[in-house]
């Protein structure tokens, strides 16, 4: 009998101890801009477009840029980027990454002095935050799974300083957050489905966190242009707190038990970056830009994404019943990531194949190699992300001469790009590893569309 109730004992703290686990850690890189892209164009040019970028893409790859365009320009976009990786052959079941893109630039003159301000919002299109857990015994896609799912807002200002010179600079906002679960009443031991009575209560909590980004572009000739980007980094921490606090019953007189956890993890990290870019219209053939720009990512000053975590469980049990319960209950510790600094080349040519008074084409294609950051996976951490080469397609439709219905013109954008995800071999130093070697690889497929109208 006693054997009995120490085993519906156990089913109920099971039941308690899994209830404090719905909202365990979470954990993801940056947000969907850093790993996609901003607007159609410049996802078309492969981002090379820090150098000369004057839509309001460029309160992304730029700030500068905001005040080198004509007039007021409002974009609006979406994307969609859908991935086929696998590991050891099965599918990891990675989310769609897509998302709805705004951008603002508005180019103004007062006093002789000429400025401008922006603003750029991308919101993934099925919640406003989607994170997952980082288990160093479950391997997953750090860098393809989480990270894309976050709100991107950044606000700039910029200034037009000589004819050849412009500056601009903002912040950009994130939101890490602090939940609380608690749980409170009593479960029966011998009847937990029928007279278990628990009320639970979750409070969550917002802030703000910014960082900021600078960027200039110097005019050096009418046919070359130089662009310099950075963009600070910054990291969330989520702090997660769930309290158990009730009576066991069932047994005699109730039992009172109480569980606490508490964990803190990064859920969102970007590191600082520098960018620089050269675009180049060459004389001879003036319908036609290359750019190319150079980003040296900070990836080994990244935090670790395994959190840390204290559990205390106490079950104050009568005399005579055999319940043991453990002194301590060891929670997890941050393991080091041993990330590696990065340098991404891009590569972006756009070609003028149409132009006419009324309308215009423009053909696009653009190159990105990102060399993976994470090491080979040989200890007890499992992040299989690979090297990433990033091919992009794409045209914009421009209409003109709307007068007077519309004094600008508009300015269609659509994009297609495919990603290979190359395939590497992760093969772990313990011959007992619990997930053992593994190969993972695949790529991606997106597409995407936008529109501009430009006010002159």
């Amino acid at each position: 009998m006693v054997t009995r109730r120490v085993t519906a004992l156990g089913a109920s703290l099971g039941l308690l101890l899994g209830l404090s686990t719905l909202l365990l850690p979470r954990s993801a890189l940056a947000n969907g801009v850093d790993t996609n892209g901003f607007m159609s164009r410049s996802v078309a040019l492969g981002g090379a477009v820090s150098a000369d970028v004057q839509d309001p893409s460029s309160n992304y790859y730029n700030p500068a840029g905001i005040v080198r365009g004509e007039g007021l320009r409002l974009m609006l976009a979406y994307s969609n980027v859908n991935s086929n990786l696998s590991i050891n052959g099965v599918d990891s079941n990675v989310e769609r990454m897509a998302g709805i893109d705004f951008g603002l630039s508005a180019p103004m003159e007062l006093g002789g002095i000429r400025f401008g301000f922006g603003l750029g919002l991308h919101l993934p299109d099925q919640r406003l935050s989607r994170t997952r857990s980082s288990l160093v015994e479950r391997p997953r896609w750090e860098l393809f799974d989480t990270r894309p799912h976050k709100v991107f807002v950044s606000a700039n200002l910029a200034v037009r300083l000589t004819s050849w010179l412009f500056i601009g600079g903002g912040i950009t906002f994130q939101s890490p957050s602090t939940l609380e679960l608690n749980i409170r009443g009593e479960a029966d031991a011998l009847q937990p489905e029928r007279r278990t009575h628990l009320e639970h209560e979750f409070r969550g909590d917002l802030t703000s966190i910014r960082y900021p980004d600078f960027g200039a572009q110097v005019r050096l000739s009418d046919a070359l242009s130089l662009g310099v980007t950075y963009r600070g980094a910054f990291e969330l921490k989520n702090t997660i707190r769930a309290t158990v606090d009730g009576d066991i019953t069932g047994l005699g007189d109730p039992i009172p038990l109480r569980f606490t956890l508490q964990s803190i993890s990064v859920s969102t990290y970007v590191p600082q970056q520098v960018d620089v870019g050269l675009a180049w219209r060459p004389e001879f053939w003036p319908r036609l830009r290359v750019g190319f720009d150079l980003t040296w990512v900070d990836w080994s000053a990244h935090t670790s994404l395994i959190p840390t975590e204290d559990i205390a469980l106490t079950v104050d049990a009568p005399p005579g019943l055999n319940i043991n319960v453990p002194s301590e209950i060891v929670g997890r510790r941050p393991i080091p990531m041993n990330l590696k600094d990065r340098f991404v080349p891009r590569v972006g040519i756009e070609v003028r194949a149409l132009d006419e008074q009324r309308y215009a084409l423009d053909l696009r294609a653009g190159y990105v190699y990102e060399r993976t950051p994470f090491p080979t996976q040989r200890g007890v951490t499992n992040f299989v992300d690979g090297t990433r080469h990033q091919f992009a397609l794409g045209a914009g439709f421009t209409l003109r001469g709307l007068e007077p219905v519309l004094r600008g013109g508009i300015r269609f954008d659509a994009h297609f790009i495919y990603a290979r995800v190359v395939s590497r071999r992760h093969i772990k130093d313990s011959l007992v590893d619990p997930v053992g070697d593994y190969v993972a690889g695949g790529y991606q497929l997106g597409a995407g569309v936008a529109v501009e109208i430009a006010f002159e």
